[in-house]
Formats: C-alpha cells, sequence, structure tokens
C-alpha cells in the first residue's frame, strides 16, 4: 500500500463560491480558498490557470472531487446566469482534462447531510457557516462572502464521507 497522502476536495463553482481540500483519511482540512478569480475592477471573472492549478498544483492524489450542481435561479439576470454556468462547466471541463474522478451533488443532498439539524432555507448560509467552522476550526471564513468557502468545506466532506463509506 503507498503511503501516498490521498485528498477530497469539494468545489462551491459560483465566481463568489470556494474550493476546499481534505485529507482523505483524516478529515484534515488542508486547504480552503475563495474560487479563483482575475485580479482587477470590473465584473468578477473566473481565473482558469488558477482553477486548474487548485486541482492538481499540489503534491496529492485526488481521490475524489466533488461540486455543487446547481443550475440558474429565477431571480438571476442572464448575464448572472451565463456567468455561473460557465464557472460550472470550466470546473467540470477542467476534472475531465485531468482525468480527475468526480461527483456532482445538488444543494438538497449535501445540505441535508451536512447541516442536519440546523435551520434551512434562508438560514442555511449561515447554517453552513457554523457547521464548516465547527468541523474545521482553522477554515478561513470570517465575514459573509465567504460562505462559498465553508460550502465548499462541507461538500468536500460530504464527498469524503461517501468515499470511505461513512454516513
Amino acid at each position: 500500500m503507498s503511503d501516498e497522502r490521498s485528498v477530497c476536495l469539494g468545489i462551491d463553482p459560483g465566481v463568489t463560491g470556494g474550493v476546499s481540500m481534505l485529507d482523505t483519511n483524516t478529515g484534515e482540512l488542508i486547504q480552503a480558498q475563495r474560487t479563483p478569480i482575475l485580479p482587477g475592477a470590473g465584473r468578477k471573472q473566473y481565473n482558469i490557470q488558477d482553477m486548474r492549478d487548485v486541482l492538481c498544483g499540489h503534491p496529492y492524489k485526488v481521490r475524489l472531487v466533488t461540486i455543487e450542481k446547481v443550475g440558474a435561479m429565477p431571480r438571476d439576470g442572464k448575464v448572472g446566469a451565463f456567468s455561473f454556468g460557465c464557472g460550472y462547466g470550466l470546473w467540470l471541463g477542467l476534472m475531465v482534462g485531468l482525468s480527475l474522478p468526480y461527483m456532482e451533488v445538488t444543494p438538497q443532498r449535501w445540505q441535508g447531510r451536512m447541516l442536519a439539524g440546523l435551520p434551512r432555507g434562508p438560514k442555511s448560509k449561515d447554517s453552513a457557516m457554523r457547521a464548516a467552522k465547527s468541523l474545521f476550526p482553522t477554515i478561513p471564513v470570517r465575514v459573509k462572502a465567504d460562505n462559498g468557502v465553508a460550502d465548499a468545506a462541507l461538500i468536500a466532506e460530504y464527498g469524503r464521507r461517501i468515499t470511505i463509506g461513512g454516513k
């Protein structure tokens, strides 16, 4: 058996989302960050090279990437919906192009498991921040804008638990 450390990643694919990496065996949080975007003024744009580096620019074997499977919401404008779909497609394309094992999970599915017993609906973002801080005390979530990082960590943990056969 190899001593190579394996990891599970979680992705909240929005431009204000996040990416987190956990040790598959221990659940230790290795990395958590906001979605890579290009620097500069104006509308946020995905930084594709940095997205690629997040997925493969580390020394670990990727056991599973779990990405939130979502679609445009009725309240989203055309530009926002297009941008969101573009980001989701970029993440999927990168994972396939890099031959990384991945799974898509709906918000209802991962939140049902990871936010069990916590308020949902309009309070789900606050609940996710609280749950992520409880599971990962060192997670860099301090302000409301970090909720995508919290979601990504919980999505990674959801995928990790499935990977190791736990609940």
